[in-house]
């Protein structure tokens, strides 16, 4: 049986393009409650929008309200989870034990995922958590491939969800308090300020004049910063060791990185245990840090001390509205910043391959000609060839 395809929403917009492109669940954040609050809260009018269009291409929607919660917080995260079950939710990832036990009580039929906050990394803990009533355990990203492997051989009859793509925090399953500590804004209430990804110096107490840089280079030292996991090359490796559902970080992360994220696992998922260089490729295309296939393998390449920053080698720049291929024309809602003469690219839903062409001409919404398109624009492209391209099909600029 394939494994499930779970892939982040930030907004509505990205929730529609992780169905489009071929999830088979989604995660949004609950209100104030999830561990990306302030960036990517669902309204519950989103929600119900995003429910009805997911549940009507058979996706599923999972609601993280995953923080550890504070007495003050519980009613007000029941409220919002109230709300959420009504509007038809599939399941609802929890962290907090008292809130699971909540939960239970009053909706003893809702799904419930142990969120990887809980830090389960054994057989035994999971035994715990499934005879709570637990359907899923997302399990900690400190395991490895054998470890994952005894914890299904020990508890068959339980699903399991493991990250396989996107950002790594530094600390134990996401436990930091350095964010907390530094800024008063605490990582594990969804408010991260992701400290690990700063620079420091090393002090000597007595000597306040001097500084040292740890493992210096020309931009300094970045002791704490974890690489990007990325596992697209060792799908195969994680659906045998029994992997229930293959769930990919970045809430925060643009729809373009949700398009090519989804597209390219959907493939692999579908095409195991063939394996395609093509797609460690297009992932190279997203925005990320240096890729790590973290401790699953027990590789030694984790920490990030050289470089932070997120390499991109593409701007998305918009999407298609509409096309006709008799006259070559797309109607494009632009995104970013393009001219004609640019070649774009199209990464359509419907479609493996990435797809180029030029920009022959443009035209705005008043009938006339434009050599430079910027965001929000809403334009008709000539293009020069004569297949059909999908409607919500994204478009992208090489920028390096």
């Amino acid at each position: 049986m394939k494994p499930e395809l779970l892939i982040p929403a930030g907004d509505l917009e990205k929730l529609e393009t992780a169905v489009r492109f071929g999830a088979d669940a989604v995660y949004v954040g609950g209100g104030d409650f999830s561990l990306r609050a302030a960036q990517t809260s669902f309204s519950l009018d989103d929600l119900k929008k995003g429910i009805k269009f997911a549940h009507q291409h058979k996706v599923k929607i999972y609601l993280a309200i995953n923080i550890f919660a504070f007495d003050e917080d519980l009613k007000p995260m029941l409220d919002y989870l109230d709300q959420a079950v009504k509007l038809g939710i599939d399941a609802a990832i929890i962290s907090d034990p008292g809130f699971i036990y909540i939960v239970k009580q009053k909706y003893p039929k809702l799904k419930i995922h142990l969120s990887t906050q809980a830090n389960s990394l054994n057989s035994e803990t999971v035994k715990f958590w499934k005879e709570q009533g637990i359907k899923r355990i997302v399990l900690g990203r400190e395991l490895s491939l054998d470890q994952i492997k005894n914890i299904r051989k020990t508890v068959p009859d339980i699903e399991l969800e493991l990250f396989v793509h996107g950002a790594m925090c530094m600390s134990y399953s996401g436990r930091c308090l350095l964010s907390k500590f530094m800024t008063g804004r605490s990582a594990n209430r969804g408010e991260c300020t992701h400290p690990c990804r700063w620079q420091y110096r090393l002090k000597e107490m007595e000597r306040p004049d001097e500084e040292f840089l740890i493992e210096e280079d020309e931009r300094g030292t970045y002791i704490m910063n974890s690489k990007d996991l990325c596992m697209i090359e060792h799908v195969a490796k994680l659906i045998e060791a029994g992997v229930n559902s293959f769930k990919i970080e970045g809430r925060m992360k643009s729809a373009y990185y949700v398009s090519i994220a989804t597209k390219i696992y959907r493939q692999a998922i579908d095409q195991n245990p063939k394996y395609d260089p093509a797609w460690k490729f297009e992932l190279e295309n997203i925005s990320h840090r240096n890729y790590t296939t973290g401790f699953y393998l027990d590789e030694d390449d984790r920490e990030n001390v050289g470089d932070s920053s997120y390499q991109r080698k593409y701007a998305f720049v918009g999407v298609v509205d509409d096309c006709n291929s008799k006259k070559q024309e797309l109607k494009v809602k632009a995104r970013n910043y393009f001219a004609v003469g640019d070649e774009l690219e199209i990464v359509d839903p419907k479609i493996d391959e990435i797809r180029r062409f030029k920009v022959r001409k443009a035209i705005n919404q008043d009938g006339l000609d434009v050599q430079k398109v910027h965001n929000q624009n809403y334009v008709s492209l000539t293009y020069d060839g004569k297949y059909d391209v999908s409607k919500y099909s994204l478009l992208r600029r090489r920028v390096s």
